[in-house]
Order: structure tokens, then sequence, then C-alpha cells
């Protein structure tokens, strides 16, 4: 048998298909080597950290935007940047950890985080995404980790946040406050006062997977109680005095306010002895008043014809709507029931 010898051109060839084969052997092992480096860091894991690591520094508006709370614009009120930058204390993330069930769709990922020193955990559920290039893994995380808070209000008709502000108004007649999201952290609620008459106290909340409130075991997270201040007493010593000068001259003791024991036909004279300086609280309430007056009355033609003091209670109760809001007059005072008592 004979062999054609190849030729200096046909070896040369075979050498260069060699090397492209080679080259090309190198290529897709370092294409895949690197796919795998990739998709290393495109983890659920990594995907969970990434939300995480948002709320961390504060950015709720790109928190929101890879995680959709699935809920309609007006509850998303608080989900901002600026309610975020007023917490006094944000996310710190402790730990991400994955289940072991690395060929599922479906994963659980576990983070431990605290917020103001308080430790919690939550468990995301996450999804395989459609591949970018088909190559390239991607994860969906399906919960926000967005919290309702529940706030509701006894005198207090809204309150704020971070410069947000929001109406208390009830969802109905039987649920207790309205709900509102927040992303985990401290903040401070502020009740937005109604009146000059009414103080501001704030109230320190720690959002986690929970609402957290100093002191709090009532039905709703944050229950804000108007208090009321000095300048309620002011107004309604100025109130009692009205009616008590009012009805200590004649015949102004004959008005339908005016208590029946200086009225009558027979009263021909009436003056005002001693008058209230200051109010008492009664039956606990801060907004219901009472006070002394005195009465020098002078009646004719009767058995006990002559003249003799007499002593009265004038009180004075602060009005209320329907919704627990104290009334106000047109002029912006307190719409008190103001009347006697033996």
């Amino acid at each position: 048998m004979s062999f054609t010898p190849v030729s200096p051109g046909a070896r040369k060839r075979v050498k260069v298909i060699g090397a492209l084969v080679g080259v090309l052997v190198v290529l897709v092992i370092a294409g895949v080597v690197a796919l795998k480096v990739v998709n290393s860091s495109r983890t659920p894991e990594a995907e969970v950290r990434k939300y995480l690591d948002l709320l961390a520094s504060g950015q709720a508006s790109a928190a929101t935007a890879m995680v959709d709370p699935g809920v309609s614009n007006d509850q998303r009120s608080f989900l901002t940047d600026d309610v975020m930058a007023s917490a006094t204390s944000l996310l710190v993330v402790e730990d991400v950890v994955a289940d072991k069930n690395d060929s599922s769709d479906t994963r659980m990922v576990t983070a431990t985080m605290q917020v103001n020193g308080e430790r919690f955990t939550h468990s995301f559920v996450v999804t395989a995404d459609k591949a970018t290039m088909g190559v390239l893994d991607n994860w969906k995380i399906k919960d926000s980790l967005a919290v309702p808070v529940t706030v509701d209000g006894d005198g207090i008709g809204q309150f704020s946040v971070g410069g947000t502000k929001a109406s208390i108004d009830k969802a109905s007649f039987f649920m207790e406050g309205r709900s509102f999201l927040f992303y985990p952290g401290a903040y401070n609620f502020t009740p937005v006062v109604p009146n000059e008459y009414v103080d501001s106290t704030p109230v320190p909340v720690s959002v986690l997977d929970d609402a957290r409130t100093a002191g709090g075991d009532g039905a709703s997270d944050v229950t804000f109680k108007a208090t009321y201040n000095d300048k309620l007493e002011a107004a309604a010593l100025e109130a009692a005095q009205a009616l008590v000068e009012s009805c200590g001259t004649y015949p102004g003791n004959q008005g339908d306010d005016c208590s029946s024991l200086i009225q009558g036909d027979s009263v021909t004279a009436i003056s005002i002895k001693e008058k209230p300086t200051s109010l008492d609280s009664y039956s606990f309430d801060p907004t219901s008043f009472s006070g002394s007056v005195t009465y020098t009355v002078t009646t004719e033609g009767t058995l006990f014809a002559g003249t003799r003091d007499v002593g009265l209670t004038v009180k004075v109760d602060a009005r209320f709507d329907d919704d627990g809001m104290m009334m106000m007059t047109a002029d912006g005072k307190p719409d008190f029931r103001v009347s006697f008592a033996f």
C-alpha cells in the first residue's frame, strides 16, 4: 500500500483548524465559567439582600419599584424617601439564607434583621423569572416588606410622619382606626392638633414585621388621645362668666338658660355676690368644668319675700361631633354647653 504524501499547505491548514478548535474550546469553557460566576451573584439570596439594602439605606421609592406592595396609590403615602429619612432608626440586615432546594423555581429566603435594637425575621417567597438572553438567571420577590400600621384617634383627626399627613377617618363604624403601610424603621407619629386648645404629643413607633408602640396595648397600633391645655379651661371660664353675668341682671335672669331659683315674677332685683374666678374639672372629664356662683335675689309678694343669697353651680361642657371632635363656634372658640345646677 502506498501513501500520498501530505503537502505542506495541507499540513498548515490542519494546524490552523486545530488551533481554532482549541481556541473555541477554551472560549466555550471560559464562557461557561464566566456564566457560572455571573449567575452565582444572581441568586434568590442576592435578590433579597439587594431589596433589604435599599430599605436599610432609606431608598423607599427604589424598594417599591423593585417589589410592588400590591396596594392602591392612596395607601402608599408613607412609602417614600422623605418619610424614611425622618426615621430615628432604619433596618439593619444581619443575615440572609435561602432554603436548600436549589433546583426549585420557588425558593424561601429567610432574612434576620433588626430595627432600633429589636431583632426579627421574615421569610420571603422568591420565584424564578425569565432569564436574560436565555442564560442569565433572574429572580423575583413576591412579598413586600411594607407593614400595615393601624392608627386611631380620640379627638384627633389627622397625624403626620416625616411631613406627610393623613386623615384618621374610619373605614366603617364597626372598625377601629385606619391602616397605613410603612417600611421597617422607628418613626415618630405626630398628631395634627385641630385647634389651639389641644397639645401635640408624638408617639414613637417601631415598625418591624408588625408595629410596636411604646406602652401601647389597645386594639389599634397607635391611638392618639387629645390632650387639652389650659386654654380650654380659660375659654370655659369665659363662657361661664358670660352666662353668670347675663343671668345676674334684671330682667336677664328670666332667660331660658338661667336657673329657676333666680327666675319668676316675684323676683324684683338680682345681683352677683360672687362669681367664679376659676373652674374645676368634674367626672374625670378634662373637657367638663364647674364653678360656684352666688346671687343676691330680692323677691316680693310671696310668703318668703325679702332678700337672700342663692348659691348655684355653673357647669361648662365642651360639645363633640359624631366623630369625637370638639365642636367650634364660627369665631374659632369651643362650642360649650353652659348650664346651672343646684
